[in-house]
């Protein structure tokens, strides 16, 4: 037990400093070189873990299925391919992860074989195929960093670009963003696994690996106004969107360009703790998601929901917590790498509208959380039924929500070592009492004006005005005080007209003449 003990503290005093490298194959090109170091082994406890749960998840999902046995080794396949990309520190190993995950994703999305999961599996290969392209491409012409002439100068600073562009396929970024919402007619599991830990990040993961080449100043500024624009699009499209599942793609599209950001900012270490962190809560989102449109008859039309409330309070908390965690709120996961990421982004001395921008990307996370929450459980008559098959699927994401919250919380705030984030305490708490304040000033003011209304409507208006008409008789026979008025002023203004005329001798083509200078 002391032994045990001992090689436990051993690992984690040393596993952050770290790098175990394996080396199984060098042949020239073909070579098989893994490197173990605390990034790559904690992405993948992560992936690992949300990969059990998906595989747990499936068997609930899709009960039933023919293809069950199809789907499963597909899926395995495609989580390998994951891992071995995230450890991978060769070109051939890095090239031989990528198109496997590329072809994976192509089968997974075209599971159900009909016309929509065709076209979305096809745009998603495609898509893909062009990033495989411009990583092999990016391969090629490294090999001419050898060569130091200064004419290949020009081409090794553009190689860089490709590296990018590649990235720029897999995750989704601005040019490329089109097969993302599309890959969602894959199931929902499948949903799951690819947004929040696999394939939309391994862009990032490819970026991460050559972090010190993407510490130039131009390369930067290019990866931060792509990623700056691809939150703002997809934070605003995912405002408008009706279909549930493509919401989340989109606001999972708005977290991989908010990642981009942070690696235009230069913090990849920063950007790589909120892939992690993200990945968590995402997938929890997308089984919530996927129990409510399995309970719902496989309808994703949020237009469509209604009596939701009837589903398990259980699975309503968790769908709760985990856009508590997109929205970033405070003690939160998301909460201490995106105020992080935000602090650092506002000491930089960026252009207004670019400040705006990303300020208004982080604002709309609530805008499209509200609108999922508002889309599922605030609205009661629009469907038949609900129904609710089993009680696995509430504890199944526990472990997931458990993850995203306390222990992502814990690691960032001791993988962040930074005393700034103590000092947030001092902050919040004001800033609370102050929401308090707010609240409640607002409740009271709204209680008030409330009252006053109704003091006004029923017993003011109602007792001096409408008892008053009511009581008016004879009105119609000019016999009241209003009437005498009205029929004194019309009588004088007879008056003033007819002493007028006849100043004028009645004279009527002196009037027409009159009138039309009027007008």
């Amino acid at each position: 037990m002391s032994m045990g003990f001992v090689i436990l503290l051993l690992s984690i005093l040393f596993i952050p400093m770290m790098k175990l490298g394996l080396y199984i194959l060098e042949w020239d090109f073909l070579s098989l070189k893994f490197n173990f170091y605390f990034n790559s082994v904690l992405f993948s406890l992560i992936l690992g873990l949300v990969t059990l749960s998906v595989l747990l998840f499936s068997t609930y999902y899709l009960h039933g299925e023919v293809n069950f046995n199809y789907y499963y080794f597909v899926l395995l396949i495609f989580v390998g391919s994951m891992f071995m990309l995230n450890y991978s520190s060769s070109v051939f190993t890095m090239l031989l992860s990528w198109d496997l995950l590329g072809i994976s994703s192509f089968f997974l999305v075209l599971f159900y074989n009909n016309w929509d999961s065709n076209s979305g599996a096809m745009n998603t290969a495609l898509t893909n195929r062009i990033g495989d392209f411009f990583i092999f491409s990016f391969f090629s012409g490294v090999i001419f960093y050898g060569y130091y002439f200064f004419s290949f100068e020009m081409m090794c600073s553009l190689m860089v670009l490709l590296l990018l562009l590649t990235s720029f396929t897999k995750s989704a970024q601005f040019p490329f963003s089109s097969w993302l919402p599309k890959a969602m007619s894959a199931p929902t599991p499948v949903s799951s696994l690819v947004h929040s830990s696999t394939l939309v990040t391994a862009g990032l993961i490819l970026l991460m690996n050559f972090s010190k080449l993407m510490l130039n100043g131009s390369v930067m500024m290019v990866l931060l106004l792509i990623g700056l624009f691809t939150m703002f699009f997809s934070s605003m499209a995912a405002l408008i969107e009706e279909d549930m599942k493509k919401v989340v793609a989109l606001s999972t599209l708005s977290q991989m360009g908010f990642s981009m950001t942070t690696l235009g900012l230069g913090m990849s270490f920063i950007s790589f703790i909120h892939l992690v962190s993200h990945a968590l809560f995402k997938s929890c989102l997308f089984m919530q998601i996927g129990y409510i449109i399995h309970s719902n008859y496989g309808q994703q039309d949020g237009r469509g929901y209604g009596n939701n409330g009837n589903l398990p309070m259980f699975m309503q908390l968790q769908l709760l917590v985990t856009l508590f965690c997109l929205c970033g709120l405070v003690f939160s996961s998301g909460m201490v790498s995106k105020d992080m990421i935000l602090e650092m982004f506002f000491m930089n001395n960026y252009y207004m509208m670019m400040s705006l921008m990303f300020f208004l990307s982080i604002f709309l996370t609530f805008g499209y959380s509200y609108r999922l929450w508002k889309g599922f459980f605030l609205s009661f008559s629009k469907i038949v039924g609900v129904y609710s098959s089993t009680y696995i699927m509430n504890f199944l994401s526990l472990l997931l929500v458990i993850c995203s919250i306390f222990f992502m919380w814990w690691l960032n705030y001791n993988m962040m070592v930074m005393p700034a984030l103590f000092l947030y305490i001092d902050f919040y708490v004001p800033m609370l009492y102050l929401l308090l304040i707010i609240m409640l000033c607002y409740f009271g003011f709204k209680l008030l004006f409330k009252e006053f209304v109704y003091k006004f409507l029923v017993d003011y208006l109602a007792k001096n005005v409408i008892y008053k008409i009511k009581n008016l008789k004879f009105m119609d026979n000019n016999l009241n005080k209003f009437g005498y008025m009205g029929f004194s002023f019309l009588s004088s203004i007879s008056l003033f007209f007819s002493g007028y005329l006849s100043s004028l001798k009645y004279n009527n083509l002196i009037i027409l003449v009159f009138f039309l200078f009027m007008f």
